[in-house]
Order: C-alpha cells, then sequence, then structure tokens
C-alpha cells in the first residue's frame, strides 16, 4: 500500500512510468521474433560418419557398432539410437534431464576420437548438438522435365534463398548423386588398340584434384595443388586419350559419348503425380517467420518467371499463415476488450473512470511484450505466448470492470 500511495500523492511519476511501459513495449514488439511454436533446447548429440563405396551391412559393423560401443556408459547419456544406410552412419546420443549438453558432447567427443580401428577411407566423424528446428514454409520444384534440369534448376533456386539475409538454413529432398556417363564404342576401341582400362586410367590420370605439397617462403608458405579436375561433359570430352603418330591426340569424345547425368536411385520423389525435388525452409533462434515467409514468396514468384514451360514452384504448410491469424486474433480480441470496458463503465460509471480503467489494458499487453522480449526472458511470439495473452485479455476485462466499480464507490 505505501507504494500505491506514493504513486498517489506523486501521479507525474505514474504517468511517466506508464509513458515508459507502453514506450518499451512498442519498441520490443516491432523487434520480437515470431514463430509457429517455441524453440525446445538441444538436448542431443548427432554424430554422422560419411564411408564412401560401403554397403549397409558394412557401415553398420566397421562404424555405427563401433561408435556405439565407444560412447556406451558416458555419464550423462540417456539412451543411445542409430540407423546405417549406404555409405553413411548416423548415431544419435541424447542427455538426461538436468545435465549439461557441452559437457556430453564434450566426452562423446572424446571417446570418438580414442578409437583406434576405424576405417582408414572413412571420413572424420561430425560431432554436433541436434535440436529441433521448426518448419516455416516447404517448397516444390514439379513438373514432366529431365531429372538433371529439374535438379540443377533446384540447387539455383536454393543459392537464391541462402543470398536472402532472412534466410538462413533449409533441407533439400528429392536430389540424386550427379554422375557422368562415358559410353564406350567398342569397335572403335579394337580399331585404335584400346582397351576399357586404357581408357579408365587415361581419364584418371588427366582429372586430378589434390594438394602436392607446400612451398615454405619468408613471406609464408604457398600451397602446391594440382586442380585440372573435369567437372562437365565438355571437360571430359576434351581428355587426350591416345597420340598419334602425326601429333595429333584422340579425345575422349571421339572414341565414347559423354553425358551429364544424375545416379539412379531406389526412391521416387512426386508431387501432385509428377516428378518434383523439394525444400524445407527452417526457422532459426533469432528469425522471423512472417519475414521468412514473405521473401520466400518474393524469390519464388521471380524464379518462377524464368522457369521452362512444364515445370512451376508450388509453396504450402506456410506457418505464416497461422501464426498471422492468431496475431490477428489477438489485436481483435484487444480492441474488443478495450472498447467494451470504456462503454460499460462510461454508461454506468464515469466517462473519466472508463477512460483510466480501460488504459490497464494496453499497459499490461505493452509491460507483458517489454519483459517477454527482454534479453533475459527472450521469448518470441508464437503459439504459446499469443494464447497465453489471449486469455489473460480476458482476466483483464473482467478485473478492470469489477475495480472500475470498486474506485467509483469508495
Amino acid at each position: 500500500m505505501s507504494l500505491l500511495g506514493w504513486f498517489i500523492r506523486n501521479p507525474v511519476a505514474a504517468n511517466l512510468l506508464m509513458i515508459l511501459i507502453v514506450g518499451i513495449g512498442v519498441i520490443t514488439s516491432l523487434s520480437m521474433r515470431i514463430e509457429g511454436f517455441p524453440r525446445l533446447p538441444a538436448d542431443s548429440v548427432q554424430i554422422t560418419t560419411t564411408y564412401l563405396g560401403a554397403s549397409t551391412e558394412q557401415i553398420d559393423e566397421l562404424v555405427t557398432q563401433k561408435i556405439e560401443d565407444a560412447v556406451e556408459g558416458v555419464e550423462g547419456v540417456r539412451n543411445i539410437s542409430s540407423y546405417s544406410v549406404p555409405e553413411q552412419s548416423h548415431v544419435e546420443v541424447r542427455k538426461t534431464a538436468g545435465t549439461d549438453l557441452e559437457e556430453v558432447l564434450d566426452k562423446v567427443r572424446l571417446r570418438i576420437e580414442a578409437i583406434e580401428d576405424f576405417p582408414p577411407d572413412a571420413y572424420r566423424p561430425v560431432i554436433e548438438t541436434n535440436g529441433y528446428d521448426y518448419p516455416a514454409l516447404y517448397i516444390n520444384l514439379h513438373g514432366d522435365a529431365d531429372p538433371l534440369v529439374l535438379q540443377t534448376l533446384t540447387e539455383q533456386f536454393r543459392e537464391e534463398l541462402l543470398s536472402q539475409p532472412e534466410i538462413s538454413r533449409l533441407e533439400v529432398w528429392g536430389l540424386h548423386a550427379r554422375e557422368m556417363r562415358i559410353e564406350l564404342d567398342p569397335s572403335v576401341l579394337q580399331r585404335l588398340g584400346l582397351t576399357i582400362l586404357d581408357v579408365v586410367g587415361q581419364v584418371r590420370s588427366s582429372s586430378l584434384n589434390f594438394q602436392t605439397g607446400t612451398l615454405r617462403t619468408i613471406g609464408g608458405d604457398i600451397a602446391l595443388k594440382t586442380d585440372d579436375k573435369a567437372e562437365f561433359s565438355t571437360e571430359f570430352a576434351s581428355i587426350p586419350i591416345l597420340e598419334k603418330e602425326d601429333g595429333t591426340s584422340v579425345l575422349l569424345g571421339d572414341i565414347a559419348t559423354v553425358v551429364d547425368t544424375v545416379a539412379e536411385g531406389d526412391y521416387l520423389f512426386r508431387f501432385n503425380n509428377t516428378p518434383t525435388t523439394g525444400m524445407e525452409v527452417l526457422v532459426s533462434q533469432k528469425e522471423n517467420v512472417l519475414e521468412i515467409s514473405k521473401v520466400a514468396h518474393l524469390v519464388a514468384r521471380d524464379f518462377e518467371d524464368r522457369l521452362p514451360p512444364g515445370i512451376d514452384i508450388s509453396i504450402w504448410g506456410d506457418s505464416a499463415n497461422y501464426i498471422s491469424d492468431r496475431l490477428t486474433l489477438l489485436g481483435t480480441n484487444g480492441v474488443q476488450g478495450l472498447l467494451l470496458v470504456i462503454l460499460v463503465l462510461a454508461l454506468f460509471l464515469d466517462l473519466r473512470l472508463a477512460f483510466w480503467v480501460s488504459m490497464g489494458i494496453p499497459i499490461s499487453v505493452m509491460g507483458a511484450l517489454a519483459v517477454s522480449g527482454s534479453g533475459w526472458v527472450d521469448y518470441s511470439l508464437n503459439d504459446v505466448t499469443t494464447f497465453g495473452l489471449i486469455i489473460a485479455l480476458g482476466i483483464l476485462v473482467d478485473d478492470a470492470v469489477v475495480v472500475g466499480e470498486s474506485v467509483f464507490e469508495e
């Protein structure tokens, strides 16, 4: 009561505090991140290992099981799950409640580095924390087109999306591994006295990309590397296979048909009954789902104008529509509650009293936003917080009427 009495005796201070709360609330609401659901903290460690050319059984036996044995018994680990696919191993280590994830990460990393009988050709395991990222929206490129064309367009569209500062993460599916198909003509090989192994050896020796050493100088170290790796069909076709007596060369394109294509797999991706590639645009910790959706639609609209006939872009599962409707509902309820309080109290009590009591609604909401968006609370506007604000608005309207009537009687 002493605090309330002090504000009654000092109305200027109360008015300044009210203006401060509203001002901070407005500034905070303009910069608060907006997402579909509140972000869950990471609670597991993901270990991904690549072993090119290995089958699923080899990956499981030579990589996955060894990693599981290594991390078994680590303090603070609740469970270990894994799965193996051709050329890749995935192991997830989930921590117990109350355990620091960074400590578990350090212990797991030490255990993995201590494995001695790892396959020598396997890549170094990638160890990272694994949290759940909520999708902002899904995008599909689809149409009856050559798989290589569809895949090339998807890669271009992906680069355009990631070039936008509002978008930092996305996952792509439906892409096939690129491969170069070299179809040799046996009659030509026989006429030139060549074998398939001769051609393979020449292609390998003419397409290199590796570091050969380091040149140490006074000004610093200079890396020496051979960079003559062929990537496209035209580059492969120009590889010399045989040198004739007259000094001319027989190129790979002279004895074979070289085609850029994609590898065939035991999977099929379709959207609206047409071949497709797709991507999932994710919301990171500091991004706004409304801005992500707006930018993604603009980029898609611009890219769609440059697509060849028969290929379309479809955006679906847009979380921005849902959260936008929830924010509209919050604003509508707030305005309706404010008008109802002013109307009821002005009709039955006093106009001045109705005004000041109703001011408690926007001041309370702005105060809640100012605290929620601060650095030490760091809440976002999402499905849970907006629902809580809508419930609180109902309580504020009821209490405003009761308190206003009580003040009028006193």
